[in-house]
């Protein structure tokens, strides 16, 4: 079990780290019960921002224009929802509203990690590949952006590059 105290303190860094505002909208397309689906929630609330949670499969029709028209600033998954998103053509399509995207939950390919820091990049966006632990609910590595494409191998920011 987890106290309260942490879970905050983890949230408040997370805010931080990925410069959330009161003003953004954070796509929630995972499940609460699952730790990276509640530490959105939780990084959001941290700093007053807004969830949008489309009660759909990425995989429906309807996704891609309900999430550009819930003006979304960023969006959250696991290396399987970017399977998904290529799958419905995400990267085909404009977001004006989104500044960042964030993976985490296993290791993602890295050409898929590349792929998706290169397009968001030329987008004026940001990508953040993150590690947690499950039974920790928090997260306890990232590389920041601008790290990318060149270590899109591994992860955190230490030694070993």
């Amino acid at each position: 079990m987890v106290s309260t105290k942490p879970l905050w303190i983890e949230a408040e860094q997370i805010a931080d780290y990925l410069s959330l505002q009161a003003g953004d909208i954070g796509a929630l397309v995972l499940p609460l019960h699952y730790s990276y689906g509640l530490s959105v929630l939780n990084s959001h609330l941290a700093v007053g921002a807004a969830i949008w949670m489309p009660g759909t499969s990425v995989l429906e029709p309807a996704f891609l224009d309900d999430f550009s028209a819930a003006r979304c600033t960023s969006l959250a998954g696991v290396p399987h929802s970017y399977e998904l998103l290529e799958q419905r053509g995400f990267r085909e399509q404009h977001y004006p509203d989104l500044r960042f995207m964030t993976v985490a939950g296993g290791r993602m390919e890295p050409e898929a990690t590349r792929r998706y820091h290169v397009w968001l990049q030329n987008e004026g966006q940001r990508f953040y590949v993150m590690y947690g632990q499950t039974e920790a609910t928090v997260r306890i590595a990232y590389v920041p952006p601008e790290h990318r494409p060149g270590s899109a191998d591994r992860i955190g920011t230490g030694a070993g590059r």
